[in-house]
């Protein structure tokens, strides 16, 4: 299994993933996402914040295994806490 580094585009070995998280821009959404890997933790490695204007002072958050999930379950939270936005 490999990382992609988000400066570079290079796949990274998950054991020596050491680079900064990965942040990912929503465009006209003003929203901002953080995917960050542990490489160190036994078990819920992957962390994703979102935070932004339509959510104030609030930030979603997941940590889990599995990223495919864990990324459904943030749009799922998304969806909950602002009706509408991605629509």
């Amino acid at each position: 299994m490999a990382v992609v580094d988000g400066q570079t585009g290079c796949a990274v070995s998950v054991h020596r993933w050491r680079e900064s998280p990965l942040v990912l821009p929503s465009g006209d959404r003003d929203l901002l996402a953080v995917v960050r890997m542990d490489g160190d933790r036994e078990r819920e490695r992957w962390t994703v914040l979102v935070s932004g204007k339509p959510l104030g002072e609030k930030l979603v958050r997941w940590e889990g295994d599995d990223l495919d999930a864990g990324l459904s379950r943030v749009m799922a939270m998304l969806r909950e806490q602002v009706p509408g936005l991605l629509d």
